[in-house]
């Protein structure tokens, strides 16, 4: 069963408890810090509090909206419903910490990924390592899946990378030109051993990428007509009106 919405509260607060440096300036606290209106600052400009935002986002909303929104990112129709993981995805399919997913969606038959970039910068051993997630999910559910990436940043495609790639095309090919020797070699043994499975993940793998401009107009044409006042739209509104302003705030 999914997690609730209240399990993305959680995590932040155990990010914080981790991660204090972003409240407090660290062990050596920076007075410059210590002001309440720039930790806020601060932390609309963090990537992971993003995903926090957005985590929240799809466990309150309609679930056919994640349908809909994969369905416009890979011009395919996805049947099944999505489960969104949480916390729990390196011990359920025993990844060993050889990689942790910004949002993980899986269906009876698809796994759905989702990779957030702010500011970093995104590289082919990282879309690797999704495909790598994809075979762990695969290993566990023991069938194979089909596998998707969206990558969602800022735009243009081509300032993502570290490979300067000028568009999924490229970064195809780029993808064909990996040294998979040399990147299975840094995972662990029981998906080292894996290498035709996925290497057929890698070949599958199906990218594209979502600026968050592209995001914030999804969003505004899911949204309930402003003249619909029943309870249920009216939430729906405030749901989507929340999410494009965290956007908009971040100059997404």
């Amino acid at each position: 069963m999914e997690a609730s919405w209240l399990e993305t509260y959680y995590s932040a607060l155990e990010f914080v408890y981790w991660e204090p440096q972003h409240l407090r300036g660290g062990k050596s606290p920076d007075p410059n810090v210590k002001r309440v209106d720039l930790v806020n600052t601060r932390l609309r400009r963090l990537e992971v509090t993003l995903n926090h935002n957005l985590d929240q986002f799809f466990r309150l909303a309609p679930t056919a909206l994640r349908n809909q929104l994969f369905e416009d990112a890979f011009s395919r129709k996805f049947a099944d419903s999505f489960e969104l993981h949480g916390r729990n995805v390196d011990r359920e399919f025993a990844l060993l910490n050889s990689m942790q997913p910004d949002m993980l969606f899986e269906s009876l038959s698809d796994v759905v990924s989702i990779e957030m970039k702010i500011g970093a910068k995104c590289s082919v051993a990282q879309v690797l390592k999704y495909a790598l997630l994809g075979l762990a999910v695969e290993l566990t559910r023991k069938k194979e899946m089909t596998h998707s990436l969206i990558i969602l940043g800022r735009g243009p495609f081509s300032t993502l990378w570290d490979e300067k790639f000028g568009d999924l095309a490229s970064l195809e090919s780029g993808l064909r030109a990996a040294d998979m020797e040399t990147f299975l070699s840094k995972v662990p043994s029981g998906l080292r051993s894996q290498t035709d499975q996925f290497m057929r993940i890698v070949h599958g793998l199906q990218v594209a990428f979502l600026p968050y401009s592209a995001l914030k107009s999804f969003l505004r044409e899911q949204s309930p007509a402003s003249d619909d006042t029943s309870a249920g739209a009216q939430v729906y509104q405030k749901l989507i009106s929340g999410m494009i302003g965290e956007l908009s705030n971040r100059q997404l």
